[in-house]
């Protein structure tokens, strides 16, 4: 039989095609690519989506990709950064750490990662057992317990470090910790008690469980999902991450209002009121409502008693544009007598204020930028908002600093006396266009201890030396001019702007602070003095040739956070003549380490000989009968710091 030319064209084509998937299944097969390899993509997606917290469970909410085909701007800006990237599922393109089969002690129990394929897996002790021993308080020899291969199937963060997650090998959902962490920028893990300030000696082991600690700041319409019948959790995210529905509220109504192009239209040509589906943009808030936006997640709260089981129950009780006070009871540093709550507070629990609170009520742990604020003048009694520095869309990922931020204008949008601005120099004492005329730079000092480091204080305040001089609090002006004493700066601030004059011990008379914090100072001192010395505006201020005997003792520090700052710092004075040295290595490595550096020290002198305050000869060499004499008086008690 004839065939026509049509038929056979028909026939090539699907003759092409079959031998085309024949190709491709052939090369999957034999090399693990193409097909296979999307085969195998989707099944390890799906094995991760059935380990993973529900994700788009939430009825009300949709998710950010919904928002991209109409605010293709903002989501793109969003991307970038490091709120998208708060939680992800772990796939190689998201998995930061290396799974090269190393172990890592983690208090004493032994942890190996590994990768397979696309997979990435840990070795680990039952981590439902340690849960059991810890909770239970039972003790006993934690090293008996088997270990398991378990899944990593989550990670947390995506900009300093990243940890990692693991389903419970019994309780379905439940995310525990694998008490690592990598570090991004050294290319290394650690346990993770390295990485946070506790006391030497805390026996408290790190277990976290995700789903009713983590999951409340680290994603998006969260539901722990607590069933009070069987006591498990059914945990359900909108989205990991903090995506666009955590700032503007949940999108279900709004996105299905807008589908209808009349309805848009109308909006748009302004003759339909806005829906009460509508969408919040805490732009347009006014300055408390939007900051209780960015308040959700960075503040020191509890949920009120009348709420607390909802939370439990069905997750986030706050949408963006509510007053987050109606739910939550915001905890502030007791500093009013007769405020009999808050006093009450303190007395009950003042271990709770130590881990958060330098003593003069600083917020001293990161993340609670928002309690800081809130303590603060200019938004008590001003405009200023979190929004007045800060924005998701219009600024770079690092810290969302706006441009303005990075100058005065930020304060000086309110602040727009003339000696704020044309005649700066009349207020600061400082030429106009030092460090010493920022604004941040005196009245948001780094006090504030995160993530290996110092960061600003959001406790907006003029400097000052009475909480220096009682709690040790390191101020601005010090931190600025660490070859200065504390009696120094009493003296400006009385001269220039009226300040009381408190009695000064001899010791602020005669040594600088910043030397005092680092030799004598507990643990959080040490950490923020250190980060100073690093930090080039304090080096171009007061030099930094006289820097590394004080930084070389912290490099044998009982905290590894202490240590691993000050070998950064060290770096940055020293730069390639640093020793090799690991923060986590031996003791004995380390003193051999700060032997070396002293010794180098020794015959690379500072040029300020004879500088009683930094404890210089006239030969410029280290006083070492006081230096160690202030080292013997050092601080010892216990830090711990709730970042």
């Amino acid at each position: 039989m004839e065939t026509s030319s049509t038929n056979r064209s028909a026939f090539a084509s699907w003759l092409l095609c079959l031998l085309g998937v024949t190709l491709v299944v052939a090369m999957g097969l034999g090399h693990g690519s193409g097909w296979g390899r999307v085969v195998q993509r989707s099944g390890m997606e799906k094995r991760l989506a059935e380990q993973l917290p529900a994700l788009g469970a939430r009825s009300s909410y949709t998710s950010s990709q919904t928002c991209l085909s109409c605010h293709p701007d903002q989501h793109h800006s969003w991307m970038t950064t490091y709120h998208r990237t708060m939680t992800m599922r772990a796939l190689p393109e998201t998995v930061l750490g290396d799974f090269n089969g190393q172990t890592v002690l983690s208090d004493g129990l032994a942890y190996t990662v590994s990768r397979t394929n696309d997979t990435f897996w840990a070795r680990m002790p039952d981590p439902d057992l340690v849960m059991q021993a810890v909770q239970g308080k039972k003790g006993g020899d934690l090293t008996r317990i088997p270990s398991v291969d378990l899944q990593v199937v989550m990670t947390t963060g995506s900009h300093h470090y990243q940890t990692y997650w693991v389903e419970s090998p019994r309780l379905e959902g439940l995310m525990q910790t694998l008490p690592l962490v990598y570090l991004i920028e050294d290319q290394r893990w650690i346990p993770r008690e390295a990485a946070f300030m506790r006391g030497p000696d805390d026996q408290e082991r790190l277990v976290t469980q995700w789903n009713h600690h983590c999951i409340r700041c680290h994603s998006t319409g969260w539901n722990p999902g607590l069933d009070d019948r069987s006591g498990m959790l059914n945990t359900e995210v909108a989205e990991l991450g903090i995506s666009c529905e955590a700032c503007h509220g949940p999108g279900k109504e709004h996105i299905a209002y807008h589908r209808n192009p009349f309805n848009r239209y109308a909006r748009h040509l302004g003759s339909e009121p806005t829906d009460a589906s509508d969408l919040v943009n805490p732009a347009k808030l006014d300055h408390q409502l939007s900051s209780h936006v960015c308040g959700q997640c960075h503040g020191v709260f509890m949920p009120n008693n009348d709420s607390a089981m909802d939370v439990a129950h069905k997750g986030v009780q706050f949408r963006p544009g509510e007053n987050l006070h109606d739910k939550r009871y915001y905890i502030q540093y007791p500093k009013d007598p007769d405020d009999k709550e808050r006093w009450a507070d303190f007395q009950a629990n003042p271990q709770f204020f130590a881990e958060r609170w330098w003593e003069d009520g600083t917020v001293l742990a990161g993340g609670r930028e928002f309690t800081a604020m809130s303590a603060s003048g200019c938004y008590t009694r001003g405009k200023m908002s979190c929004l007045s520095c800060h924005s998701m869309h219009q600024a770079p990922p690092e810290d969302q600093l706006t441009p303005q931020s990075d100058a005065n204008a930020s304060c000086t949008q309110c602040h727009q006396e003339a000696e704020y601005n044309e005649r700066i120099e009349s207020h600061t004492f400082h030429s106009g266009e030092s460090s010493g005329s920022e604004c941040m730079n005196c009245h948001m000092p780094h006090t504030t201890y995160a993530l290996f480091n110092a960061i600003r204080s959001h406790q907006i305040a003029s400097p000052q030396v009475a909480s220096s001089l009682e709690h040790g609090v390191p101020n601005a002006c010090n931190l600025c001019h660490l070859d200065q004493t504390l009696a120094w700066t009493q003296s400006h601030l009385v001269d220039r702007y009226g300040h009381e004059a408190l009695e000064m011990p001899l010791e602020h008379r005669e040594t600088a602070a910043s030397i005092l914090w680092t030799l004598k100072g507990h643990a959080a001192q040490r950490a923020v003095g250190a980060w100073h010395m690093g930090w080039d505006v304090a080096q171009k201020t007061s030099g930094g040739d006289w820097l590394s005997p004080y930084l070389a003792i912290l490099l044998n520090d009982p905290y590894p956070v202490v240590r691993y700052i000050a070998k950064r710092s060290l770096e940055s004075v020293m730069g390639e003549k640093v020793p090799d040295y690991d923060f986590m290595g031996d003791s004995s490595d380390r003193q051999r380490t700060y032997q070396e550096i002293m010794a180098y020290y020794a015959t690379n002198v500072s040029q300020r000989g004879g500088d009683g305050k930094l404890l210089l000869d006239d030969a410029g060499q280290i006083d070492q009968r006081t230096y160690r004499r202030l080292l013997r008086q050092r601080d010892d008690r216990p830090i711990t710091i709730k970042e």
